[in-house]
């Protein structure tokens, strides 16, 4: 890792990516970003992780992209450079978007914001699958004070489906930075706790979302993904293929069976 700036933890199948540069308000360099990606890409191939939690150390969440070096830069240049430092994995087949790193994760995400996530902070943000905020967080979608547009594009596309359009947009045009229970309020996110609460509670919500079987919650994010731009008819087939696949796993035999003896089902993830 770059200087232990992006650490990694895993606790009872739950692994947790924790951003470690608060002297810069967690702002990510090159080295970092290709650092998250060594970490994304091991959650996405470990089976024995069941669910993401991504959080800042520090008083803030992250504040985007290290901009010292300055905004107008060779993004391709930089992707090259970032690629020579990403460790090579063969990543499974995913209709999950590849275009955002958080969403390509088959498995529950959650950001647990515990303070300012401004630019790329709060994209991250938006490509977990679920928000809970410290009463310290705040969230900003600052790129038009900077001239430029949102990074990742998380923004523009996830945004709109979690807040609605006129408030995403609002908060895109105006650059507004939002205090945690504005965030509540319009649906950003999920809870809001006092600041030595967060944790603990991202980690139960963490194991109250891993509950149930591990193909069964795979294929629930892939079609609700897929359903965000695919037509009608193609959902449907992949809604059955799903179906199929699930309906005649091992865990689906193991949830029956724990079920009628009246027992916590085992899964297996097969």
């Amino acid at each position: 890792m770059s200087d232990d700036k992006i650490l990694f933890d895993i606790n009872e199948g739950i692994a947790t990516i924790t951003i470690n540069r608060p002297e810069a308000m967690n702002s990510v360099t090159d080295e970092m970003l290709a650092d998250f990606q060594n970490c994304v890409n091991q959650t996405i191939v470990d089976d024995t992780i069941r669910a993401v939690i991504l959080t800042g150390m520090g008083r803030a969440f992250c504040a985007g992209t290290d901009v010292s070096s300055g905004i107008a830069r060779n993004h391709a240049e930089a992707q090259r450079e970032r690629a020579q430092r990403v460790k090579p994995v063969e990543l499974p087949p995913s209709p999950l978007p590849a275009m955002w790193q958080l969403t390509r994760i088959p498995k529950p995400t959650i950001a647990a914001v515990n303070g300012a996530a401004v630019g790329m902070g709060v994209e991250w943000t938006a490509q977990c699958d679920f928000r809970i905020a410290s009463t310290k967080a705040r969230f900003g979608w600052v790129f038009p004070l900077r001239a430029i547009s949102p990074d990742t594009g998380a923004g523009p596309y996830l945004l709109p489906h979690i807040v609605g359009l006129p408030k995403a947009l609002e908060l895109m045009y105006s650059g507004d930075i939002i205090d945690a229970a504005e965030a509540e309020r319009i649906g950003l996110v999920t809870q809001v706790v006092p600041d030595d609460q967060l944790l603990p509670t991202a980690h139960t919500f963490a194991q109250r979302m891993t509950a149930g079987a591990p193909m069964a919650i795979k294929a629930a994010k892939e079609l609700a993904y897929s359903g965000l731009e695919l037509p009608f008819d193609e959902f449907g087939r992949m809604k059955t293929e799903a179906l199929e696949t699930t309906s005649t796993s091992e865990d689906a035999k193991e949830g029956v069976a724990s079920f009628l003896e009246k027992r916590p089902p085992v899964w297996r993830g097969r």
